[in-house]
This record gives structure tokens, C-alpha cells and sequence, in this order.
């Protein structure tokens, strides 16, 4: 398949639009092109010093499987860039060489050169980049003095929190662990109210838009994300990415800390039918993951370490794949040495309880106590563990 590619004016350089997916892809992108307004816009760039000719390269997605990728003539340290946007998007800018350096070899611990390059948030109109790197130059645009401004806000949380986040991953006691974690909550929650204020500021914000997005992706507190969500304008609570955060926001609240599990059956890797129910009575950890996901194998040891210390101690763990292939699901069952229940209907991301328990993302899981009420959501590392122990501690008692 050729690549799709648009040509600029006769003094512009070329701009090259490359979607690296099936023809499905190409009339999304279409249809995407035809139903959104697109702008012009132009980026002047001049990076001072720089001695050589050069390429600049850009990059962004409009949506989820499609990049869009654009690139320049770097002579004397300027640059010119010229092209449509839908919208505002965050995007990458980088140089490249036209002669590749010679490949090298890193060792553990040798500090990897990093490309001269910086993200920003493109938009409409004329953007301006000077600085003596890509790294460090100035973006100026209007929707690039939100994103700033932004940035600037969390500045003071970042630092403060920063030496804590370190001594809490070299933390190993107990005690100092607990503090350091209780203090990283707190930052945590100053976190959002720095991007809540930011979102109340800006409601017609792209900036805004994304931040709430970026939140959506798996709504971990829809006490504090709902006033988030509802700050934002009509324009875009009501766009379709609005109204999918709407719904998503409606199945987290259904599946709250506090609320009853949903009943559910599936197949076993033998076809056997499989009900949560079955296991009423129990602890149970209703865990969310698929044979591609990166993240999940992640979370594998501690779910591991979790099962061997209370498979015992009336808690069991059932696996719900958004696998599409059994061979696939099969043999990470095996190569990962699950002993704990595992179902899935082989419908993918589509996996029928996913669905019905509004799940957009993973690794994501949900901890029931014996009655059938949800206790806690997507605990990572230990603290599976450290909840297990508190729970069941407290049932002893």
C-alpha cells in the first residue's frame, strides 16, 4: 500500500502524511478530515547556531491508531512548516540527521544521549520556535501559553513531591513505606486540584479537554473527576469523546467502592462455565488482563505473591482475557503459571464482561469481600497484599 501524502505550496517543503495501517485506517482518516473544520497553520522555526542542514521532524495522533507525520529542510537554523489541523493537538518535534550516526552499544547504567527535540501543543495560525536546541525553545502560540501556564502550576507539586517518590521506591521498611505512601496520596490529590483549577479556568481549552481525557482513561475517582468533567463546556461534554467519558463515568460510578459486584459467567480454558457467584463466600480479585498487555505482566508477581500467601485463607482470583486468540490466551495461562480461575469469551477488547463492566483500559481489577461488595479497585504492587492482609486481619477479629 503507498503512503498517502499531500503536497504544500510550491515554496513550502514537502509535508508527508504516513498512516501505517490497514485501508480501514485511510477512510477513517477521511471521513475523520471531512467531518472536522480544518485550519492552516505554519511554524517559523530558527534554532540559533546551528551549523548544519538538518530535518525536522513532526508527529501527532488524531486518533487512536493514526499518526500523522510531517517534516522540513533545516538550512541555517531556520525552518519553515505548513499544513491543516482539525484542532489543537500536542505534538512532537524533533531533528534528525540526514547521515545516521553509526550505531553504538550502551552498557547498564551508561546515560543514553537524548534527540533534540520537545512536545507542544500545535494549533491554528502562526507558531514561533527560537532557542539555541529544539529542547529549549520557546513555543509560542496561543493554545502553547495554556499548556505552559498549566505547567507551571504543577511545577511546585512536582518538586515537592519528587524526593518523596524517590525515597519511597528505595524505602524497605514497613512503617517508612506506609508514610511515604500516605504522603504520595496527598500529593496526589494536590495534583488534581491544580488540574481541576486549571480545567475550571479554561473550560473551552483544548488543554483542558485532553487533561480530562488523560483522566478518563481509567476513572480511578469519580468523586473528584465528575466536578472535572462537568467543568468542561457543553462544546466538549457534548462531542462524542464527551459523551463516551459520560458513559464511562456512569459504569465507574455503578462499580464504585461500596456498590454490589454484577454477576457473571464465562468459559474456562476446557469450555466450562465459569459464575463469579461460584465463588461467593470468598476474597475475590476479578482481574482484568490480556496476553498483549504490556502493563499487566507487570502486575504478575504480585498477584502471584498475593495468591500463594492467601489462596488459603478464603481468597481466589478469576481472570477475565481480552484475549482473541485461545492458542494466545492458552499459553500465557501456562508460561505464567496462573493457578487461579481464568475466563474469556475470545471476543478481544469486545470480551462481554469488559464490556458490561465498562473496563476501556487494562491492566485494571476489582477486590470483592465475601458478600459480594466491591472493597477496593486497581491496587498495584503490594498493596493487593497489605488490603488483603487489613481485611482479613480485621474478619479474624
Amino acid at each position: 500500500m503507498k503512503n498517502k501524502t499531500t503536497t504544500a505550496s510550491p515554496k513550502a517543503p514537502v509535508l508527508k502524511i504516513i498512516i501505517r495501517h490497514s485501508l480501514l485506517c485511510i477512510a477513517f482518516m477521511a471521513l475523520y478530515t471531512r467531518a472536522s473544520a480544518q485550519q492552516k497553520y505554519v511554524i517559523e522555526g530558527k534554532i540559533n547556531g546551528l551549523d548544519k542542514d538538518m530535518k525536522v521532524m513532526l508527529n501527532y495522533f488524531p486518533s487512536k491508531g493514526i499518526i500523522v507525520r510531517d517534516s522540513a529542510i533545516v538550512k541555517n537554523g531556520a525552518f519553515h512548516m505548513q499544513g491543516t489541523i482539525a484542532r489543537p493537538y500536542k505534538v512532537n518535534l524533533y531533528l534528525r540527521s540526514f547521515t545516521p550516526p553509526p550505531p553504538q552499544k550502551f552498557v547498564i547504567g551508561q546515560v543514553v544521549p537524548s534527540q533534540d527535540g520537545q512536545s507542544f501543543y500545535l494549533t491554528a495560525g502562526t507558531t514561533t520556535i527560537t532557542g539555541n536546541s529544539l529542547a529549549s525553545a520557546v513555543v509560542s502560540n496561543p493554545v502553547q501559553a495554556e499548556y505552559i501556564e498549566l505547567q507551571n502550576s504543577l511545577l511546585p507539586v512536582q518538586k515537592a513531591s519528587g524526593p518523596n517518590n524517590l525515597a519511597l521506591f528505595y524505602a524497605k521498611n514497613a512503617d517508612s513505606i506506609a508514610l511515604f505512601k500516605q504522603r504520595r496520596a496527598a500529593f496526589e490529590k494536590q495534583y488534581s486540584q491544580v488540574n481541576f483549577n486549571f480545567v475550571k479556568k479554561h473550560p473551552n481549552s483544548y488543554v483542558a479537554f485532553d487533561l480530562v481525557q488523560n483522566y478518563a482513561i481509567v476513572i480511578e475517582d469519580p468523586e473528584s473527576f465528575e466536578p472535572m468533567f462537568n467543568a468542561l463546556s457543553p462544546q466538549f461534554k457534548n462531542s462524542p469523546e464527551g459523551k463516551t467519558i459520560a458513559h464511562n463515568l456512569l459504569m465507574v460510578k455503578k462499580f464504585a467502592i461500596g456498590q454490589p459486584i454484577m454477576e457473571f459467567t464465562q468459559n474456562d480454558v476446557n469450555g466450562k462455565p465459569v459464575s463469579l457467584s461460584s465463588l461467593k463466600g470468598k476474597y475475590v480479585l476479578v482481574d482484568f488482563w490480556a496476553s498483549w498487555c504490556g502493563p499487566c505482566r507487570m502486575e504478575y508477581p504480585f498477584i502471584h505473591k498475593a495468591y500463594d500467601e492467601f489462596k488459603n485463607k478464603n481468597f481466589e482470583v478469576i481472570g477475565v482475557s481480552l484475549d482473541d486468540k485461545k492458542n494466545l490466551w492458552v499459553n500465557a495461562i501456562k508460561d505464567n503459571h496462573f493457578d487461579w480461575v481464568e475466563v474469556c469469551d475470545l471476543k478481544g477488547r469486545q470480551n462481554e464482561v469488559a464490556v458490561a463492566y465498562g473496563i476501556s483500559a487494562i491492566p485494571q481489577s476489582l477486590l470483592v469481600d465475601p458478600n459480594g461488595i466491591i472493597i477496593a479497585k486497581n491496587l498495584r504492587g503490594d498493596d493487593l497484599i497489605e488490603k488483603l492482609k487489613e481485611v482479613i486481619k480485621t474478619d479474624k477479629l
